[in-house]
């Protein structure tokens, strides 16, 4: 959106001279009521109807945010599921997030991170722990672990799991992330990761969809 060169306004420009009505807008996870505060950017372009406004569907559906426990509460830390395996941490890791609960903590202090981090950090959330009330943050590619961001779960003493992790980005415990043998972690936590969560793919379908729909209704 902000690019120098004006990606955006070029593509919508080129869009509009092919004939297709364009909106555009930032649709947020959180106030879609999912437990993650993702926010993305989208362009919709319709060709035979004109878009359902972004910022219109956004606010049909707006609903409260969820916490990250309503997501993952109740999955157990099973050991037969690849999906639950938490990964392994290095003795200074497994530390910091002992500190964090034993001190009733969701923010590292300087003095337990890293050197280089001690004399201050703007990325208080590395090291964090996901607070049990409020939505999950942006779940990244590095989830896994507790140096990429505020990964650590809410009440257990690990970093999420990519089954965790894919609830909160919306996936079914159904979606078969087995593709014929079993995957590495660093391919869950790239499929997971890098995902749209669902509220937001289903918010920015509707903007092209409601009003094709609609005409055929009539019709």
């Amino acid at each position: 959106m902000h690019d120098r060169l004006g990606v955006v306004a070029s593509t919508i420009a080129l869009l509009r001279e092919a004939g297709y009505s364009v909106t555009t807008g930032t649709l947020s996870a959180a106030k879609l009521g999912w437990p993650q505060t993702r926010s993305r950017f989208f362009l919709v372009a319709c060709k035979d109807s004109t878009s359902l406004a972004i910022s219109d569907v956004m606010d049909a559906l707006r609903d409260e945010p969820r916490s990250s426990l309503w997501a993952m509460e109740d999955l157990s830390d099973d050991g037969t599921d690849f999906m639950m395996e938490s990964s392994e941490y290095s003795e200074e890791n497994r530390r910091r997030i002992d500190w964090l609960f034993e001190n009733d903590e969701y923010d590292l202090a300087l003095a337990e991170r890293p050197e280089c981090h001690q004399a201050g950090t703007r990325y208080m959330a590395v090291y964090g722990r996901m607070y049990p009330d409020r939505p999950a943050p942006t779940i990244t590619t590095g989830f896994m672990s507790p140096g990429q961001g505020r990964f650590i779960h809410p009440t257990r003493r690990r970093a999420i799991t990519a089954r965790e992790a894919a609830r909160l980005q919306g996936f079914p415990d159904t979606y078969d992330f087995d593709p014929g043998e079993l995957p590495s972690k660093r391919s869950l936590a790239k499929w997971i990761g890098d995902a749209v969560p669902m509220p937001l793919g289903h918010a920015a379908a509707l903007s092209a969809l409601v009003p094709v729909l609609s005409q055929g209704s009539v019709a």
